[in-house]
This record gives structure tokens, sequence and C-alpha cells, in this order.
């Protein structure tokens, strides 16, 4: 499906399952948050299972292997206080046979500051099944990578006092990113550019401002959905 010159969006007709598991085993608590993608019956498109099934495995084992190492570090240094693992998520975009997800991982040590905190994301193209990269979201020959660095050290500039002093910034081709209706989300690791206290350093840059650089398939927003003429005369039969 070609979505040049396409001002419109398509809503994924795909269910969202929500997945939850919880256990207190001692001094050491997980819950678990995860979310699962499946097929409706009787819609204008399917996803083929296969790539719905890689990113359900995907996630879920994400979730789980962030929990066991903890689990495995904690019972080897023979604490004796509390400990909080915790995984929750967002789909971030679900438009245009293109799905972003976001799986928020993050550990307690009895503290409000988090000794670990990361995101994992999962921008994946449903037609292909591929990962979809930020080239991608880009039309071609723009050069994505200065403009991403740029904005964003513009953005630290704009509070150098929530960085570390004399931060640079240099975006690499595999930079973290997750994509909203409004823009593409680009961040950091913990610690990374600010102090621990900052959290994990987030920048949005806006599908409005650079609409010219950026692939239509891509900018959604509540103004441009469109309804498809299939999916309208299956609803009102």
């Amino acid at each position: 499906m070609n979505f040049r010159g396409y001002d419109g969006c398509i809503y994924n007709l795909i269910h969202v399952k929500f997945n939850e598991d919880m256990k207190r085993d001692g001094f050491f608590y997980y819950n678990l948050q995860y979310p699962s993608f499946y097929n409706f019956n009787n819609t204008y498109f399917n996803v083929n299972p296969n790539v719905l099934n890689n990113i359900n495995d995907t996630i879920k084992s994400d979730a789980y292997t962030f929990k066991n190492g903890l689990l495995e570090e904690y019972n080897e240094s023979s604490q004796n206080t509390n400990y909080t693992v915790r995984s929750s998520y967002n789909v971030t975009f679900n438009k245009n046979h293109i799905l972003s997800s976001k799986l928020s991982l993050m550990a307690l040590d009895g503290t409000s500051i988090a000794e670990y905190s990361q995101i994992n994301n999962y921008n994946i193209d449903l037609l292909t099944g591929d990962t979809i990269l930020l080239k991608d979201i880009f039309n071609h020959g723009v050069d994505y990578m200065k403009i991403i660095t740029e904005y964003v050290s513009y953005k630290i500039f704009q509070n150098k006092e929530w960085y570390y002093k004399d931060v640079f910034i240099d975006i690499p081709q595999d930079q973290a990113f997750y994509l909203t209706d409004s823009g593409i989300v680009v961040y950091f690791e913990l610690a990374q550019i600010a102090p621990i206290e900052f959290g994990i350093p987030k920048f949005k840059i806006p599908f409005a401002k650079f609409k010219s650089y950026i692939n239509p398939r891509f900018y959604c927003d509540a103004q441009n959905i469109y309804s498809s003429p299939v999916r309208k005369s299956k609803l009102y039969k």
C-alpha cells in the first residue's frame, strides 16, 4: 500500500489485551503489566499472525527477563529490604499499519528514586513485520540525524540546568525512540545526559513543526483520521 501523498489516517483494527502478573516472595515484589496484540475477525485488514506473535513474544520476554535478572541479583545480595520491580506499557501509535508501543521497566529498592529505569520500544510495520527505523519516518534524502540532533540540542540549551554541564548530543542511526500521533519521542538512558533524579530524558520532535520532512504515512492526528469505505459498509449493513 502506497501512502505517498496520502493525508489521511486509518486506525489499525487490532485488539490490545492487558496482561498482568504479580507476586510477593519475601521482601521481593513484582507487578508486570504488558500487552498482547491480536486480530479482530471480519475486518478489512488482518495482520499476519506470525508478525503479531513475534511482537507478543518479544514484549513478554523483555518484561520477564528484566524481572528474573533483578530477582537473581537480589537473591545473590542476601538483602532483607523491600525491593519492587514493575513494568507498564503504552500503545503510543496505532495507525496506517504502523504500531508503536513502549514498555516501561523500573526497580525500586525501598526509596522513591528508581535503582533501575528503562524504556523498551517496539516500532513495527504491520505490513512487513519489519522494525521501523528513524530514517523510515522521514522523506528520502532528508538529513534526519542532523534535524533531530539540532532540535534536541536546542531544547537542552533552553534548560541547561537540568542536564550535565557541557553535555554533547550526537544522535546515532539506532537512537531509541517511539512514535506518537503528534511526533517522534527520542529518549536517553537513565543518567546518560542528566542526573538520575531527572528520570529518563525525553524529547518530542513535533510532526507539525517538521511536516515537510516527514513521510505522510506517519503524520497522523485527530484532524485527518480517515474511515475506510470498506469498513463503513460492514459496520452499517
